[in-house]
């Protein structure tokens, strides 16, 4: 699979215009804002890191999660990448202000979203870059050959962007943390304001092989 090279020429010179001067991060964690998220990962998602969240069903919280993303960055003066995969993302749905620092990539396909990734998580000019692949076949992503994600894994761990990768299924070899929201939000918490949601998501913890080695460091 590969992108279209006009796609990726026209994103690299966005960023270029865009962000000129490249902005230094520093390691730590970015909170979510999604207090069952933050206490698993220990303070937020990590910097030089993958994490993987699964939402296993439609309706079990996963836009809930973007959205407080999208507030906490913006109120920590952080810009925030989405890779929109499937073109699903409703700007509408989130306060307009949260979206002053965000760079929203419109997906076409699996392959412009793992090029999409690659040049933002490179750039370094991000506190936390979105790789949504919800929505995209299932069969052409289980065919992502273990070269593009390891070329993902690297570009991050040379870096200081936190990476999410959120996904309908667990896809992403060798993470050190992969969340579940496996559980479908009852009609009464869907009442609840976003904040109260956010609070009240129920999150499942899969630890992979290389969390023991994320705990240690």
């Amino acid at each position: 699979m590969s992108a279209s090279p006009a796609t990726v020429a026209a994103l690299r010179s966005l960023l270029a215009d865009r962000f000129p001067e490249k902005v230094r991060r520093t390691s730590g964690f970015v909170p979510t804002g999604v207090r069952a998220l933050d206490e698993a990962l220990g303070g937020g998602l990590p910097a030089g890191r993958i994490t993987e969240l699964v939402s296993a069903a439609p309706g079990t919280g996963g836009q809930t999660v973007l959205a407080q993303l999208l507030g906490m960055t913006r109120s920590a003066r952080q810009r925030i990448a989405l890779i929109d995969g499937a073109d699903g993302f409703v700007p509408s749905e989130v306060p307009a202000d949260a979206l002053r620092h965000l760079v929203w990539v419109r997906g076409r396909n699996t392959a412009d979203a793992f090029a999409a990734a690659d040049i933002l998580v490179r750039d370094g000019n991000y506190g936390v870059v979105v790789l949504d692949l919800r929505g995209l076949a299932e069969r052409a992503l289980l065919k992502t050959s273990a070269t593009t994600w390891h070329r993902l894994r690297c570009a991050t761990e040379a870096g200081s962007v936190a990476v999410l990768v959120q996904s309908a299924t667990p896809l992403v070899p060798a993470v050190p943390w992969r969340l579940v929201l496996r559980t479908t939000v009852p009609i009464g918490m869907q009442r609840m304001n976003r904040m109260e949601l956010a609070h009240a998501l129920p999150v499942e913890i899969e630890r992979g092989h290389a969390a023991a080695i994320e705990r240690s460091a």
